[in-house]
């Protein structure tokens, strides 16, 4: 319940932050149109080049995989570190604009595509471990091992924001200031996107229950819910992206600089992670 408590402080702080500087809902949004942008122009027409030329082949799926991942991770990250350094300049009392996120972004966009490439990588080599493995040993695998990488480069995105870093050193740096100031054995973090999370699912149930009434009774009455639940879904996901953005910020901050943004008090950034226990 202490965590709960904790996570709903700090998304409260951190949607705070976000009422101060509206462009920061249009990042998660322009990386969503950048994902489906990419999915339709670039994914679809390779997919069906490869279908076409080498036939319902394994490969096709891989590659295609690998080229998803790349891409996706590439549009992600940029709009991901240009929210990053528009939250930070907001925490600093200045008033960006979306193109003062952008022009951050853009300025970093040789590393982000170095960033995008190693992200891809690590997700690629997981989903193939985990293929292998199959069944629930499979599913453990890239479940542990998505988890520990989460956490390793919780922090680099605002290292690619604030200070340009390249990749591996964004990551080597990302996991040293968890260790530091929170020791090797990390649980989670503050429960921050639980609510955006909720409302998702709320509109994943309410887009499902759409299809179904459709099929068994009428379309009528169906397409309404799937609307709502596909709105719902997409709220969701963006409050939850920009939520994340603004908070890893002001942890990595409080972590490197000790600074303490206003309305996230020092002993709740304390405890975002549960610092793992010392045997004497």
């Amino acid at each position: 319940m202490g965590r709960f408590r904790l996570g709903l402080r700090m998304a409260g702080a951190s949607w705070r932050v976000v009422r101060k500087e509206k462009s920061l809902i249009a990042f998660p949004l322009l990386a969503a149109a950048f994902g489906i942008g990419y999915a339709v122009l670039v994914m679809l027409p390779l997919g069906l080049l490869g279908f076409v030329v080498l036939g319902d082949n394994a490969i096709i799926g891989w590659a295609l995989l690998a080229i998803g991942l790349f891409g996706m991770n590439i549009g992600a990250s940029f709009f991901g570190v240009a929210a990053a350094a528009n939250a930070s300049h907001v925490l600093d009392g200045q008033d960006p604009t979306l193109g003062t996120g952008i022009g951050v972004a853009w300025s970093r966009k040789g590393v982000i595509v170095k960033w995008g490439l190693v992200s891809a990588t690590v997700g690629l080599v997981l989903q193939l471990v985990a293929d292998r493995a199959g069944g629930l040993g499979g599913a453990l695998i890239q479940a542990i091992g998505g988890a520990a990488w989460s956490i390793a480069s919780f922090f680099v995105l605002p290292i690619l924001a604030l200070e340009g870093l390249g990749p591996f050193a964004a990551l080597k740096k990302s996991l040293s200031v968890v260790r530091a100031r929170w020791g090797e054995s990390i649980v989670g973090g503050a429960a921050v996107g639980l609510i955006p999370a909720l409302i998702a699912l709320a509109g994943i149930g309410l887009a499902v229950l759409g299809v179904l009434a459709g099929v068994n009774a009428t379309w009528a009455g169906g397409v309404p819910l799937i609307v709502l639940g596909l709105i719902l879904f997409f709220v969701g996901v963006t409050v939850g992206s920009v939520l994340r953005a603004v908070f890893t910020v002001v942890v990595y901050r409080y972590a490197t600089e000790n600074l303490v943004a206003e309305g996230f008090p020092a002993e709740d950034l304390e405890h975002v992670f549960r610092a793992k226990t010392h045997r004497v």
